[in-house]
């Protein structure tokens, strides 16, 4: 019994890291003619003031395969320079990084009557899964430990000035949501979600 035990986790763990791999190989394929083209998405090595530049040196085909899938596959428009690694100003605490991306919103004409509240919540629910998934395909990154998260930012343009949201997710909490331990508005109600000003907001993400 106990030997067969052994061998039934033995096929577990296989298998999950073969279902990582593939999920990896899926961003990192991508002919080496293309990194030229998404180097304008990737945070400039000299804007880190943390390991920040470390990981990104370490980690820069991924951060490529990220910017091309995101693009191509998915048809997000994805600022500039943004594609890296952060830390939560909040917090302040520098050897905490997150891997992040901000996601360009051109069209948010739907929501044109919306407050920013409206907006972000409307952003969030719709598209924040998906990016979500693409950035945690790349799960060797999440292994280092300094790695603690993700953040994912939603622009666009309000009425005054250009608005932001960006939601801080603990890697902890993705795994969990991605074995279904946790709700998608569950992940949204452990974890920080800042607003333009870089103040923490709970918007309400309707199920």
């Amino acid at each position: 019994m106990i030997k067969r035990l052994f061998i039934f986790t033995v096929l577990l763990i296989i298998t999950a890291c073969e279902t990582t791999s593939e999920r990896e190989r899926v961003i990192l394929n991508y002919p080496p003619e293309k990194v030229k083209s998404y180097e304008i998405y990737l945070v400039r090595a000299s804007q880190y003031t943390t390991n920040g530049e470390y990981y990104h040196r370490k980690y820069h085909n991924y951060l490529i395969g990220i910017a091309r899938y995101l693009a191509e596959e998915k048809k997000f428009s994805i600022a500039e320079s943004s594609i890296g690694f952060y830390y939560d100003r909040i917090e302040n605490i520098r050897s905490k990084l997150y891997l992040g991306v901000d996601v360009k919103m051109e069209d948010i004409s739907e929501h044109a009557n919306a407050t920013y509240p409206g907006v972000a919540a409307a952003l969030i629910k719709r598209h924040l899964e998906e990016v979500l998934q693409v950035i945690f395909s790349c799960k060797t990154i999440f292994l280092e430990r300094e790695i603690v998260g993700l953040v994912i930012g939603f622009q666009w343009k309000g009425d005054f000035k250009n608005e932001i949201v960006n939601v801080w997710i603990e890697k902890d909490d993705v795994l969990k949501f991605e074995k279904n331990l946790l709700t998608f508005e569950e992940i949204i109600e452990r974890n920080i979600i800042t607003d333009t000003g870089g103040k923490i907001i709970k918007p309400t993400i309707e199920p």
